[in-house]
C-alpha cells in the first residue's frame, strides 16, 4: 500500500509542477460554470413567464438544472479524460522510467493502482469544486439533495470508467499525442454506440443499450440507483485496470 500510496503522490504531484493540472481544472471549471449559469438564467426566464401567466406551484430545479449540467459535465469529461490519461504510462516509456518501475520491487498492479488513484484524485478535485453549483440551489432554492447525490455518484462512476481505460491506452505506446486520440475516439464510441440500433426494443437493442456507458449514466442524474448500473461501472473500471496490468506484465518480460 505504501508504494501505491508513493506513486499517487508522486503523479499528483507531476500534475501541478507543469500547467497541464491547473488548465485542466480551470478549463473543466470555467465550461461547467457557464453552462450552469446558462441553466440558471434559462430557469429564472421560464419562471418569469410562468408566473406572467398564472402560473401555480413550483418548477423542478433538479430537471431544469442539475440534470442538464450533470449531462453536460459527462460530455466535456470525454476530452478532459483523454488529456489527463494521455501521459501516465505513455510518459514513462518514452522516457524509459518504466524500465526502472518495472526492475524495481514494485509490483505491476500497484503501478496501476498508483497511477489510476492519481487520476481519481484529480478527478474528485474537479468534482468537488463544482458541487458550489448545489450550494447557491440549496441557498436560493429546495432542490432535491438524494438526486443530486445520486448523479454526483454516476458521473463520478462514468469518468473513473472512462480514466481506467484511458490508463489502459497510455499503457501501449509512448506518444501522448497518439494515446489522447485513441482514448478519445474510444470515449466517443462509447457515447454513441445506442446509436447504432434503430430498435431499442430488439434483442441487439438491448444489448447495444448495456453497452452504451451514457445510458447507465441516465438513472444516476435522475436520482436512480440500480445495482446493474453500479455492477457496470465497477466491471468497467476493474476491466480497464486488468487489461493496462496485462499490458505492464507483457513489457516486463520482452
Amino acid at each position: 500500500m505504501r508504494s501505491i500510496w508513493a506513486i499517487t503522490k508522486r503523479e499528483l504531484k507531476n500534475y501541478f509542477l507543469t500547467p497541464i493540472g491547473y488548465l485542466v481544472v480551470i478549463v473543466f471549471v470555467a465550461i461547467m460554470s457557464w453552462m450552469f449559469c446558462a441553466a440558471m438564467i434559462d430557469f429564472l426566464k421560464r419562471a418569469q413567464s410562468y408566473m406572467a401567466f398564472g402560473g401555480m406551484g413550483e418548477m423542478n430545479l433538479n430537471a431544469m438544472i442539475i440534470q442538464p449540467v450533470l449531462g453536460n459535465m459527462a460530455v466535456i469529461f470525454l476530452l478532459m479524460g483523454a488529456l489527463i490519461t494521455m501521459r501516465l504510462l505513455a510518459e514513462e516509456r518514452k522516457m524509459k522510467t518504466i524500465e526502472l518501475l518495472l526492475t524495481s520491487p514494485i509490483h505491476p498492479y500497484q503501478i496501476v493502482l498508483g497511477k489510476f488513484f492519481s487520476v481519481l484524485l484529480l478527478l474528485m478535485l474537479m468534482l468537488s469544486v463544482t458541487f458550489i453549483y448545489p450550494i447557491v440551489l440549496m441557498i436560493f432554492g429546495n432542490p432535491d439533495i438524494k438526486q443530486i447525490l445520486a448523479g454526483y455518484l454516476g458521473v463520478f462512476l462514468f469518468c473513473a470508467a472512462f480514466l481506467s481505460f484511458g490508463l489502459f491506452i497510455s499503457a501501449l505506446t509512448e506518444n501522448q499525442i497518439t494515446a489522447g486520440a485513441i482514448t478519445f475516439g474510444l470515449f466517443l464510441f462509447f457515447w454513441i454506440i445506442s446509436w447504432i440500433s434503430a430498435s431499442p426494443d430488439s434483442f441487439i437493442g438491448k444489448v447495444v443499450a448495456y453497452i452504451s456507458i451514457i445510458d447507465h449514466l441516465a438513472n444516476f442524474i435522475r436520482g436512480l440507483i440500480d445495482t446493474k448500473d453500479v455492477i457496470y461501472y465497477v466491471s468497467f473500471i476493474f476491466f480497464g485496470l486488468f487489461l493496462t496490468h496485462q499490458a505492464i506484465e507483457s513489457q516486463r518480460w520482452r
